[in-house]
This record gives structure tokens, C-alpha cells and sequence, in this order.
């Protein structure tokens, strides 16, 4: 069944029945009052958009009404980030300060197909009022604490695409928009030097695949353009499954090219999935991030169980007969390996990028300084 040919079209997932329409409407009415009441309204646009293909009628919503859209890490890329309208991703105490305090000083939050998971909605945080919360997924359309049965995610999100809304002056709110590309140094590579080469890197037809950890966490600051695609395992968080999903990308979309963020402890448990996209000729570009173990957990609990046996990451093109390894320690070598990895279309890339024990990206610093926090209060 692995090499079986399955059809390419797109489709909503099956309906026993159709909405209740007056329940729908009633739904849809409700939600109208409560955003004519509220001052500070904001959308959080999660994943199940994505698999519900509502994406078109979001950007409608949006528009329509004014209301600025954060996403959620899961619903990453479902929202074009170049909208005037994008706030960024809100993932509690890892997410910019800007986007978490837009979202938590809300009179009115729209939650359409967000999952209420801590990583999604932000770990140790959830301070979104639920009183005032206005809720659409798969399984339950709700109002406040009012639960419209009968009433199907898709029918209500494209009911409110279809609405007459007044529009809304345009709040005040900081954007973090595609950062400037600066020049590489030589200089040791960072992770936050890292993720700058790699927002700058990104062009239409790529998707990013990020695995869990500090590839993940960085993941969720870059800028997603309409067009460049995001998916990363932010449900269990689940390590080991960037390479592999190389597998499943490529074969439902040839077109798009698989970016590969994964770290090295992360390589070590499902990595050699290599050999199957050697076989079948895909070519992802694989960034490993080298750090010598478990970066995400040290700041946490570090312990000589964070360190892991060392690969030479770039040689295993020369052990599969197939693909282009590169290691690099400096900028100006990642800018290189990067256009050399863009112009090797025929075949993968693994690029290994050696970066300090104790460096994490923004997101990560931004979690564990919360953590501290809670602990230095008991929390």
C-alpha cells in the first residue's frame, strides 16, 4: 500500500448531516452581538482550518470585519503573514509579548478550529476569558458558555464569511513582518543568526517542517509568506517526525519543496528515513541543528542524560550513495551551503549546523524565563 496510487483532490471531511439552520443562524446572530458589543476583539486561527480547507473564507472574516488574526503554532501559515491584519502566533509565555498581550487583553476571542492544547494555546498561560470566548471546531460551536448543537464547524465559518459586518476601526497593534535579510558574518553560527538566514532563505513553493524542540520553538517567529506552507507535530510534540513527514509532503505535493528543521538528538531516532527519499528521489533540504544533545530540556533539567553519542550528520549522503552533506560552523558557510543546497533540485540536502551547548532561540529564552518566574513565586 506504501507505493499504492490514491487521487491528488481535495475534499471536506464527510458530514452525516447538514447544519441545523436555525440553530445555525441563531449561532451566527449570537456571535454578531457579542463582537457589536466587544472593544478589543481578535481572531486565533488554529489548524483545523487547515484541514477543513477554510482558509479563503478566514481571510473574508478577516477583512470584512477588521479584527486582526494571531495563529496558533499548530494553525501556523493558515493565515497569510504578510496581511496587514497578521499579529503573529500566540503561543503563550513562548510567543512575542506583543502578540501574547494583544490576545489576552481581549473582550472578545474568536477561536476557529483551535485545539485548547498547552501548546497551542500557550504553555502555563490561559488567560483567554472563556466568558467571553467565541469557539468553532470540530466536535462544538459555542458562544460564550451557549453550545449550539447540530451545528458543523465549516457551515458556521463560512456563514460568517458570508455576513454583511460593519467594519472596525483598525486597532493599534505591533507586527513583526518579514525581518530584513542582513549579511552573514564570520562569525560562529547562533540560533537566532540561524532562523535570520533561514526567514530570508524562504521562498513561495517551500513548506517548512518543523521537529519538536528548539527547531519547533524558533520555527514559530518566522515569517511565513502567503504561499510558503508550515507544519510542525505541536500536539504531542512527539520527536522524530520532521524527516519522515518529508515522505508524506513530497508525495501529496511534489510540487513543493520540504525545508527540514530538525535537531540532533531528534536525527538520531528516525533520521535514516533517508534512505526512502533517496529512493524516490525527493529532495528536501535538512537542516540539523547540532547542538550536542537535548537543547530544549538543559534549561529545564540539565543532566549528562541530555547528551547524546555524536554523528557526523553530513557524511550519511556518502553511506546512502545519494544527496549533498555539508557541515557548517559559521555564517558565511550556511549563507554558501544554503544557495548550494537551493540549486541541488534533484536530489536531498543535509546541512549540519554546529551551534553552542547553551544557545536557544528567542522563543525558547522567552519560555524559560517564565518557568523561573513561576518558580521563584511557588508557582
Amino acid at each position: 500500500m506504501a507505493t499504492a496510487t490514491v487521487s491528488h483532490a481535495r475534499r471536506k471531511p464527510d458530514v452525516v448531516e447538514p447544519s441545523d439552520p436555525e440553530a445555525l443562524a441563531a449561532a451566527l446572530a449570537d456571535t454578531a452581538a457579542a463582537i457589536a458589543a466587544s472593544r478589543h476583539p481578535v481572531i486565533i486561527a488554529g489548524e483545523e482550518l487547515h484541514r477543513f480547507h477554510l482558509g479563503d473564507e478566514l481571510l473574508v472574516f478577516a477583512h470584512k470585519t477588521g479584527i486582526p488574526v494571531a495563529a496558533t503554532i499548530l494553525g501556523k501559515s493558515v493565515y497569510p503573514e504578510s496581511d496587514r491584519l497578521y499579529l503573529g502566533v500566540y503561543e503563550g509565555a513562548m510567543g512575542r509579548e506583543s502578540v501574547r498581550d494583544y490576545v489576552e487583553r481581549s473582550d472578545c476571542t474568536i477561536l476557529l478550529g483551535a485545539m485548547m492544547t498547552d501548546m497551542n494555546l500557550g504553555i502555563y498561560t490561559a488567560r483567554i476569558d472563556r466568558r467571553h470566548a467565541i469557539s468553532a471546531s470540530r466536535d462544538r460551536v459555542s458562544v460564550g458558555f451557549h453550545a449550539y448543537d447540530g451545528v458543523h464547524m465549516e457551515d458556521f465559518v463560512e456563514g460568517l464569511a458570508a455576513r454583511d459586518w460593519p467594519k472596525r476601526d483598525a486597532a493599534a497593534y505591533e507586527r513583526a513582518g518579514r525581518p530584513a535579510a542582513t549579511p552573514a558574518a564570520d562569525a560562529p553560527m547562533r540560533v537566532e543568526t540561524l532562523f535570520a538566514q533561514i526567514n530570508a532563505f524562504l521562498e513561495e513553493d517551500d513548506v517548512v517542517i518543523a521537529d519538536p524542540g528548539d527547531a519547533l520553538f524558533g520555527a514559530a517567529d518566522l515569517h511565513i509568506a502567503h504561499g510558503v506552507r508550515f507544519l510542525g507535530p505541536a500536539y504531542y510534540c512527539s520527536l522524530g517526525f520532521a524527516v519522515p513527514a518529508v515522505l508524506g509532503v513530497s508525495s501529496a505535493l511534489p510540487g513543493l519543496r520540504p525545508i527540514v528543521l530538525v535537531g540532533d538528538g531528534a536525527f538520531q531516532m528516525s533520521g535514516m528515513e533517508l534512505g526512502t527519499i533517496a529512493r524516490y528521489r525527493m529532495n528536501p533540504i535538512i537542516i540539523v541543528l547540532d547542538n550536542a544533545g537535548y537543547g530544549t530540556e538543559r534549561p529545564m533539567l540539565d543532566g549528562a542524560f541530555n547528551d547524546i553519542h555524536p554523528w557526523a550528520f553530513w557524511r550519511i549522503p556518502d553511506v546512502l550513495g545519494e544527496g549533498l552533506g555539508i557541515r557548517v560552523e559559521t555564517e558565511h558557510e550556511l549563507a554558501a551551503a544554503l544557495a548550494r543546497a537551493r540549486a541541488n533540485k534533484d536530489a536531498y540536502t543535509l546541512i549540519q549546523v554546529m551551534l553552542p551547548k547553551d544557545d536557544h532561540s528567542p522563543a525558547l529564552r522567552r519560555l524559560t524565563a517564565h518557568l523561573a518566574e513561576r518558580i521563584h513565586k511557588g508557582g
